[in-house]
């Protein structure tokens, strides 16, 4: 076999594996937060926060729980998403914070951050009159983690318009400055096609 045709078969070969659906890790972990609103009191808590973390993760795994998805607090995940005290918008001169951002390479990867108090901000306005504490804790995690999923997505099919989406209650169109962000049943829209397409089922 020449070096050339040998070249040649190999890409092909790597090229045959790239358009198979494979499994996935997503790596998703939580800064140090601190956070307090007049809405809940006391600041939140060690074990509220771990609340938050954990009711993130079961809303991730939801998401994904049609495929082979592993989500894991891997901060070298080949797809990762932090959830920051603060982020700002690096494309306006005069900063201004927003929910979520990602960066991404299609092929090898992305990251991307989650505004954690941009998010808690909202779960303060969008929560009934008469919640508890307590659900409005588990309200900023539903929050953070479709926030994350859409960010997910965007590093997932970066060539796909995720943003696009005129379904608030999707992943894709939902937003933490609207209700759907924080309550109600929630699905995928403009980015189910490929997820079918590149990720592995069960």
């Amino acid at each position: 076999m020449s070096i050339r045709f040998a070249t040649l078969a190999c890409c092909l070969a790597i090229a045959s594996c790239g358009s198979r659906p494979r499994p996935v890790e997503l790596g998703f972990w939580f800064d140090p937060i601190v956070y307090q609103s007049p809405r809940i009191g006391e600041p939140l808590s060690a074990v509220e926060l771990a609340t938050i973390d954990r009711v993130a993760r079961e809303e991730i795994a939801r998401a994904f729980e049609e495929y082979e998805v592993t989500l894991t607090s891997n901060q070298t995940a080949r797809y990762r998403v932090r959830v920051a005290q603060e982020i700002n918008d690096d494309r306006l001169i005069r900063g201004g914070v927003i929910p979520g951002k990602s960066h991404a390479v299609a092929g090898f990867g992305g990251s991307g951050s989650v505004n954690f108090v941009y998010i808690a901000n909202g779960a303060m306005v969008f929560a009934p009159a008469d919640a508890s504490r307590s659900s409005i804790i588990e309200t900023i995690g539903r929050g953070i983690a479709r926030v994350a999923v859409h960010e997910f997505a965007h590093q997932l099919f970066p060539k796909v318009p995720i943003d696009g989406s005129t379904d608030p209650r999707s992943y894709e169109g939902g937003s933490p400055a609207t209700i759907e962000g924080y309550y109600g049943e929630i699905h995928w829209d403009l980015a189910r096609p490929e997820l079918d397409r590149r990720i592995k089922r069960k």
